[in-house]
């Protein structure tokens, strides 16, 4: 298999040429800072992936991939791309890029984090045929982890449910958001998050969008929902703040590249349509 692409990827930024491109090859002054590689079909090409060692800690990849500004460290033939910056562009051109980075992030995610078969323990081999690991004792197949979840803008009388979470992204007021449970549907997720977290009852429930979200492999499914019936009462060990705001007053929020940005103002693009 020829290789015609580089992915290299550290703390959950993307090495790109100054002109935006992709490298052909691997920059050998990158090669003490490897912890993983594979090889994987990105965008029906054979690429090469590369994750280097984290310069900052898991909270801190988390929270900046949020909210962070792009990382403007550079080199004499590329630099350093945040991938939430990549997902911002709106150019057609950047679309492809920021779709494959995706596939890219999340395939080297769950290759580094998938070692040893769940049924026995044995050691795990590369699959020759497919995007997937093979246990050489038992034969079970594993394939890369996408993990569901949900994401919810809600409305009461003009103003839109933000709140500040706990345990991460302490800095931003966002949009309530969980993980889908077995035996439950979206809309039923998004339904028991909003009052889990908040106390509060939602209806019209109306799916928006989706986003893949390679931090390490959710896949966002972006909803908005009507307040029914409730006062805010948060769970403290989800949440520390939760307020209605008016979406013409917003508070310290996603930057865009994220879904919760893109439902946010939503609601400013909706209400300024109403004037």
């Amino acid at each position: 298999m020829t290789i015609k692409q580089v992915y290299i990827f550290r703390s959950g930024e993307l090495y790109l040429h100054h002109d935006n491109t992709l490298p052909g090859e691997f920059p050998l002054c990158f090669a003490d800072s490897v912890i993983d590689s594979w090889q994987a079909d990105i965008g029906g090409e054979p690429a090469a992936l590369y994750l280097l060692e984290s310069s900052v800690s898991k909270q801190e990849l988390a929270a900046a991939s949020v909210s962070g500004s792009a990382l403007a460290e550079s080199s004499a033939s590329g630099s350093w791309v945040r991938l939430r910056a990549l997902f911002a562009r709106e150019e057609p051109e950047y679309a492809l890029l920021s779709r494959n980075a995706a596939r890219a992030l999340g395939l080297l995610n769950w290759h580094h984090t998938t070692c040893f078969c769940p049924r026995c323990g044995a050691a795990l081999r590369n699959s020759d045929s497919e995007p997937a690991k093979i246990c050489p004792a038992c034969r079970v197949v594993q394939y890369p982890r996408i993990c569901p979840a949900v994401i919810v803008i809600v409305r009461k009388e003009g103003r839109i449910l933000l709140a500040r979470h706990a345990r991460r992204n302490q800095d931003v007021f966002t949009c309530i958001a969980g993980f889908l449970e077995h035996g439950e549907s979206l809309e039923e997720c998004v339904a028991r998050e909003v009052f889990e977290e908040t106390g509060l009852r939602v209806r019209d429930i109306r799916y928006v969008s989706s986003q893949s979200w390679p931090f390490p492999d959710q896949f966002m499914c972006a909803f908005t929902a009507e307040w029914e019936s409730g006062d805010i009462v948060p769970d403290p060990e989800e949440i520390t703040e939760a307020c209605w705001f008016d979406p013409s007053d917003l508070p310290n929020h996603p930057l865009p590249g994220t879904v919760a940005w893109k439902l946010i103002h939503g609601e400013v693009q909706r209400m300024e349509r109403k004037k």
